[in-house]
Formats: structure tokens, sequence, C-alpha cells
């Protein structure tokens, strides 16, 4: 059975664009170099372990130790199952297009300030233009040394 492109289209599209490591733990599974190498090398087109074994030039028993890893850990998925001589071909993705650390796990000596909250895409173009005259206004200001940082983030 041919993997078409549709497909692979298809599934690119369902990636989300930024994943947050929240943990140190989190940053040291993806910063793991064969693992950074895995996840580069997937991209956005699923591939087998066998796929990444030749890619990579490492063996599939070393990939699939470090995939099992990531895929424990909620950082790659398998998107597509096939069987093939009788053996099940798994196919991964990263979760995300870009994987970013939490700025407060290295700041730990700041003050935390969290709020969360999440808002429907019908909104956000309201609160953008907010957003933006809050930027604007408070942007001018000179840093202390008591100064916050503040991030935003599109989870998709």
């Amino acid at each position: 059975m041919l993997y078409t492109i549709e497909n692979k289209i298809k599934e690119a599209r369902n990636l989300k664009d930024v994943h947050i490591l929240n943990t140190l733990e989190e940053i040291n599974i993806v910063s793991d170099p064969i693992r950074l190498k895995i996840l580069l090398t997937l991209g956005t087109s699923p591939k087998t372990a066998q796929d990444l074994s030749d890619a990579l030039g490492v063996s599939r028993s070393k990939v699939h130790y470090h995939l099992k890893i990531l895929e424990q850990n909620g950082i790659v998925e398998v998107v597509k199952t096939e069987l093939i001589n009788g053996i099940t071909q798994k196919y991964f993705l990263p979760v995300a297009k870009a994987f970013i650390p939490n700025s407060q796990i290295f700041n730990k000596n700041l003050e935390e300030k969290l709020f969360s909250f999440k808002i429907d895409s019908k909104s956000y173009d309201l609160f953008k233009k907010d957003l933006d005259a809050l930027i604007k206004k408070y942007n001018q200001a000179t840093l202390e040394k008591d100064s916050f940082q503040v991030q935003i983030y599109k989870l998709s």
C-alpha cells in the first residue's frame, strides 16, 4: 500500500504549532542527540523506525528504544499502522512543529504570577487588538530590577 502525498499533507496539518516543555525531564528527553536527530528527521513526514534507521545510520533497535521514550512522553505519536508480511509497521510524527521550553523552568528566582486561560478563535481578533494596545502602553516603560516578562503562545 502506497503512502500518498495527500495523506502526508493531511497529517502534517494536524500537527500543533508549538508544544511547551514544562519540565527539565521533558527538555532532557528531546535534547538527547539521537532523539533530537529523530525529531529533525521526522519533520512533518511520517516515517517508520526502519526509515529513521536508514536515514540516521543507527540500528533499528536503537531507534525503537528512543521512539518508545519519545512516544511515552508525548513527543511523538503513531499516526498510521500498516501490516506488511505479518509485521505491523508504525509511522511516527512529532506532536508539534516546534518544541519550546517553559521559561519558568529556567527562572526559578522569579516571582511567579501565572495567568492561564483559553480563548476561542472568534474572540481572538478583539483580544489581539486589546493586547496590542496594552503592549504599546507598557512597552514604553523602562525596565527596573523588579520586571515581568509576558509570553503568549498559540496552541493548536
